[in-house]
């Protein structure tokens, strides 16, 4: 999880403002339309919950673990539970059952869960798809959606990299030692706008037209008005509807959790070693 400490005032205030900024703090780099493809079972989530909110030293491979035996896999856990989880610490804070410390620690355990997850996805696996660059904007308070996201399309068969509010030159350097298909630019809340506006044209300057830009995200702003103030190829609010324009299926590939233990860590993760904050 990366704060960047945005202050109240830059974000709002009052107590709508308080409420705002824990919705985005929780919620996907995309909205949760079109993505319910795996239904997640009341009682598996009622355990994830048990486990994730113990007092206990948390171990994300124990709990992958307690799933496992309820005949769910690491990526349906990841890209399902843990989105479900985030919208139930959001919903709980905001009802005041829960402070937030409680969601801080309990966002701070969701994105081990995912770095898990995608520690387990082998080097050898094909891909199948284009290669993607997701930015979170400047102004997002946490970046679990971006991971997850990112986790769902390495899944699918592409290949994706992460980048939290990078400068000019982060993205100068990274453009020019690597080629990639499309960026999505995260913008959770109206505050990003603005950072949002500077990564597209950043994007397409240093990419001369040569990579579709996607916009999207939690932002309380309309897809017209959106696509208008970027200035980006598309507003994306659904990772389905991604997939489906490269011709990739959007279901998840299974993690062998019999062979694990020997799973060779990629060298270019996407939630560490790859130059992502987490």
């Amino acid at each position: 999880m990366r704060d960047n400490g945005i202050p109240d005032a830059d974000v709002g205030c009052g107590l709508e403002a308080h409420a705002g900024l824990a919705r985005e703090a929780l919620n996907y780099l995309v909205s949760v339309r079109g993505q319910n493809s795996v239904m997640v079972k009341q009682e598996h989530f009622d355990h994830f919950m048990h486990v994730l909110s113990s007092d206990a030293v948390f171990d994300p491979e124990a709990l992958l673990e307690a799933m496992a035996a309820r005949r769910l896999d690491a990526t349906t856990v990841a890209c399902s539970y843990v989105p479900a989880a985030a919208r139930c610490l959001g919903d709980r804070w905001l009802a005041d059952e829960i402070s937030f410390v409680d969601v801080t620690v309990g966002t701070e355990r969701l994105h081990s869960v995912v770095r898990r997850v995608d520690e387990l996805l082998d080097d050898d696996h094909k891909v199948l798809g284009p290669s993607a660059l997701i930015l979170v904007a400047e102004a997002e308070q946490h970046t679990l959606g971006a991971f997850v996201l990112a986790l769902q399309l390495r899944a699918a068969g592409l290949s994706a990299v992460v980048r939290v509010a990078p400068v000019a030159s982060e993205l100068t350097q990274l453009m020019a030692a690597n080629r990639f298909d499309l960026a999505l630019v995260s913008l959770g809340c109206s505050a990003a706008l603005g950072s949002g506006i500077g990564l597209v044209r950043t994007l397409k300057l240093l990419s001369r037209g040569d990579m579709r830009i996607f916009v999207g995200g939690s932002i309380p702003v309309s897809d017209e008005r959106l696509l208008a103030e970027t200035g980006a190829d598309r507003v994306l609010r659904d990772v389905a509807a991604l997939l489906a324009e490269y011709g990739i299926s959007a279901e998840g590939r299974d993690l062998d959790r019999v062979g694990r233990k020997a799973v060779n860590l990629r060298r270019r993760s996407v939630a560490k070693g790859d130059g992502v904050e987490a």
